[in-house]
């Protein structure tokens, strides 16, 4: 079976709902998800045309508006980056958001791989009250 069918069957069996899509040799499945703020972002979990490597993300964690606090912002992502061991934050076009990616090494297990994406989700939850801060000073 493969891997998009495995994560497919756990997301069904678990009562997940994900949108499924096909875009340029790339599955992906995505949802929109608050965070406790009340904040919305974007999951999603795509794996390659070969299914061994998945690309996750956590997009829309926060909007920088203001283009002179993007000194300010990218230090903070930097430092959470120099910190964190997976999660990545960037901005792009004034939207931060996370990233993770990983091999698909061996049998594929989908409960940990979207306990990778609900790890996003954490970060999220862990750095908006900071990026705010930086964002609204």
């Amino acid at each position: 079976m493969s891997n998009v069918a495995k994560f497919r069957d756990f997301l069904t069996r678990e009562k997940i709902y994900m949108n499924e899509l096909k875009e340029d040799d790339t599955t992906f499945f995505r949802a929109e998800q608050k965070l406790k703020d009340g904040w919305k972002v974007l999951l999603v979990f795509a794996f390659n045309q070969n299914e061994n490597v998945a690309d996750l993300f956590c997009f829309n964690v926060a909007e920088l508006k203001n283009p002179d606090k993007r000194r300010d912002v990218h230090t903070l992502l930097n430092e959470y980056n120099a910190n964190f061991r997976y999660s990545k934050l960037y901005e792009e076009k004034g939207t931060i958001s996370i990233r993770y990616s990983y091999s698909l090494e061996g049998e594929f297990l989908p409960d940990l791989a979207f306990r990778k994406l609900i790890m996003l989700i954490e970060t999220a939850e862990q750095v908006y009250p900071s990026l705010m801060e930086v964002i609204w000073s």
